[in-house]
């Protein structure tokens, strides 16, 4: 019964705070080798897991496949060879932070509205 509670929609949540810690990792990394000769920038998308979740309606339980790596592409390479470009890697750490947030936001809403129920406050 319990397992029922937290199928899907905090499942998916979990997923999505996985890939923003992801996300905030790698950015991070890009940002600490903003120095390094040859390093190429890396982002990590997470638009492929969201479409096959989405797929199976409500309820259905999220496909669990892991978020990937891609090359940044922020632009072209300095002549040492590092594509990484700090104004874009802010961007996306900040972006990265207000999807984190959006999400605990939306599952602390979830938990509210149970604890609420359970009380029977509803």
């Amino acid at each position: 019964m319990l397992s029922r509670l937290f199928e899907g929609t905090v499942d998916r949540l979990s997923r999505g705070l996985t890939f923003a810690r992801e996300r905030q990792a790698v950015v991070a990394r890009n940002i600490a080798n903003a120095e390094t000769p040859g390093y190429q920038a890396q982002d990590v998308v997470f638009d492929d897991l969201l479409a096959s979740a989405s797929s199976g309606g409500p309820g259905a339980p999220a496909a669990a496949a892991p978020s990937r790596q891609i090359p940044a592409r922020d632009g072209l390479a300095r002549s040492d060879g590092n594509d990484v470009h700090l104004d874009r890697q802010m961007a996306r750490l900040a972006e990265t932070q207000i999807y984190q947030q959006a999400l605990v936001q939306i599952l602390s809403s979830h938990f509210t509205a149970l604890k609420q129920a359970i009380s029977g406050r509803v």
